[in-house]
């Protein structure tokens, strides 16, 4: 898609070139929101009250497909279509305005249930904003005042704006909407889970096909506005089974892309589940690990890119602790990342370099857009360089050192896009294989351990107890990191030995400081994220398909394998469920 970029003073403008074909729904939407928007900036003001300096309106039109099954039976599936509002409202000023407070009143600002109509009824469209623009401006006023009384009688700590200056920008691309059937996506998980009716270890199995076809329509107060495209398509395979001893083995093969093609039409795609099958199967009667184990472990490929993804990425978001009552200041300063105060130090070893850059496209990576949730035009940013951290992912709500977007709001904070891990020092694997075993002599070691598949929080094994509980936010010094699902004791000799399942002890950032070599070949690999906010981002009234707690967005990252001189590995701790009494009804006689 071709697109024009001009600027004019304080003003930024990027148009694509679009099909002369008029897009009614467009249309609609947009004079409903830029109408609306003309009359909060103009009437909207109570008597003796603040009048908003800011007002934003987001809606999202989004259809969605999600198809499965499992041993070949075809499970509820479904096709839907859904329009969500959210309107901003500030009060105050940039400098203090009703944003980055919390207290026990002011978490009442976020809720709703109705959806914005399907028909391009600009009349109703233009009622149900202004319902939800009246009732974002009370609230905002009652926040503001409850900010101000709580700070009265305190000196603010970190005296930083609320919202950060941004030149207005205008973007708009083009509709492209590639959707299967519903049908075509019903005959390939049919399929693929058919193929577990031949391998009587795996226990329960399930294929997950999903199209999301979103539009997002943007306008603000200061100028701003957009029209964006975000497909995605996901397909996921899992396969489970359950050892003699009770511990359950899992594994899963999963590709996102932009369209259905992206993740169907690989022909690769039936041998890959073969094949993870059958690696789920032999784990069953594979050893355990005789006894901790403490020494230098390789990540390769996938295992790699995970562990990056679970321990190192949530550091990367520079989201602000907001002001709170005395009450929840403890609270909240648990969660607070300590990231944010390393801008300047050593986080990586001094030969390794990441840079976020949502503007990549192809190659694999898929986290990328034209402009973020807040109108801010996409661009790349340099966040570690020769091991120095220099800076961290925002949205316009400032933080200590970074006082202005880096372009990353996606959904209810900052999220990243595509990170990528480059370096100058890359071992082919026959080198690094090398220099793995010479730290294995250093210490008389008999193995090392090499992994090459980390589990993922999204797919975790069923046991009957789906409960998860986290008391820590983003700044738990140990980091909760999934179980190996692929681990393997390497010898001296080269000889590999199947390991059942390890997990990894007592991991924290810092050890990402201590790797010592790197391959000079990445793995991309893409996971989806959910942005965790504190809610400084105004008072925001999410209606309908649009809620913080379901928004995942694809991050794509390239991270070499990575070879760490020191970690601790041991076998999963906790009780062991009993297997099933009977046996599998597909493979009993």
């Amino acid at each position: 898609m071709k697109r024009i970029a001009f600027t004019t003073p304080g003003i930024v403008l990027v148009l694509a070139l679009l099909p002369t074909i008029a897009h009614g729904d467009e249309d609609a939407l947009m004079q409903a929101m830029r109408a609306e928007l003309a009359r909060s900036v103009d009437d909207l003001q109570m008597e003796d009250m603040d009048k908003p300096y800011f007002v934003a309106y987001t809606i999202t039109d989004t259809q969605r497909l999600t198809a499965s099954a499992s041993f070949g039976a075809l499970l509820p599936s479904y096709e839907s279509r859904a329009r969500g509002l959210s309107v901003e409202v500030r009060v105050g000023d940039a400098s203090f305005d009703n944003t980055n407070f919390r207290s026990m009143s002011a978490f009442s600002g976020f809720g709703g249930g109705t959806t914005l109509p399907l028909d391009d009824n600009v009349v109703e469209i233009r009622r149900q904003i202004w319902l939800a623009t009246d009732a974002a401006y009370k609230d905002a006023l009652q926040q503001l005042a409850n900010k101000r009384a709580a700070l009265q009688n305190e000196t603010r700590v970190e005296d930083l704006a609320d919202l950060a200056a941004q030149e207005p920008f205008t973007y708009v691309d083009e509709p492209n909407r590639n959707v299967p059937t519903l049908d075509d996506m019903k005959d390939l998980v049919r399929h693929l889970s058919g193929l577990f009716r031949d391998m009587p270890q795996i226990a329960d199995s399930r294929v997950v096909a999903g199209v999301t076809y979103r539009r997002t329509y943007y306008v603000n107060s200061e100028g701003s506005s957009f029209i964006r495209t975000d497909p995605a398509a996901s397909l996921t395979v899992r396969a489970q089974a359950q050892a003699e001893d009770g511990t359950i083995l899992h594994d899963f093969v999963t590709t996102n892309g932009l369209v259905w093609d992206d993740v169907s039409a690989s022909d690769a795609l039936e041998a890959e589940v073969k094949a993870m099958g059958m690696a789920v199967s032999a784990r069953v009667s594979a050893p355990k690990l005789d006894e901790r184990y403490t020494g230098p472990v390789l990540f390769e490929g996938q295992a790699a890119a995970e562990l990056f993804a679970q321990v190192f990425v949530p550091r990367l978001l520079g989201t602000r602790m907001p002001d709170t009552e005395s009450q929840f200041s403890s609270f909240m300063s648990q969660s607070r990342n300590p990231f944010l105060d390393k801008l300047g130090a050593r986080v990586l070893p001094r030969f390794l370099n990441l840079k976020d850059d949502p503007t990549l496209a192809g190659d694999g990576f898929v986290g990328g857009y034209g402009v973020d949730d807040e109108g801010v035009p996409a661009s790349a940013t340099s966040l570690v360089e020769r091991g120095i951290l220099k800076s961290l992912l925002t949205t316009r709500n400032p933080v200590q050192g970074i006082e202005a977007s880096t372009g990353n709001r996606r959904g209810g904070g900052p999220v990243p896009s595509n990170l990528v891990m480059t370096t100058d020092r890359g071992m082919a694997r026959e080198e690094l294989l090398h220099e793995f075993k010479l730290l294995m002599a250093e210490r008389e070691a008999e193995y090392g351990i090499v992994v090459r598949r980390l589990g993922n929080p999204l797919f975790r094994p069923s046991t009957g107890n789906n409960i998860s509980i986290n008391f820590g936010g983003p700044a738990q010094q140990q980091a909760s990191v999934e179980p190996a699902l692929l681990a393997y004791r390497v010898y001296a000799d080269g000889r590999e030995e199947l390991l059942r399942t390890v997990e990894l002890a007592a991991v924290t950032d810092s050890v990402f400081k201590e790797i010592i070599a790197v391959s000079d070949s990445p793995t991309t690999y893409t996971f989806t994220h959910s942005p965790a906010s504190f809610g400084g981002l105004g008072t925001i009234i999410m209606i309908g398909a649009s809620g913080f707690s379901s928004s995942l967005h694809a991050v794509s990252v390239s991270v070499p394998d990575l070879l760490f001189e020191e970690m601790s590995v041991r076998n999963p701790t906790g009780n062991l469920p009993h297997r099933p009494v009977a046996g599998h009804p597909f493979f009993e006689e």
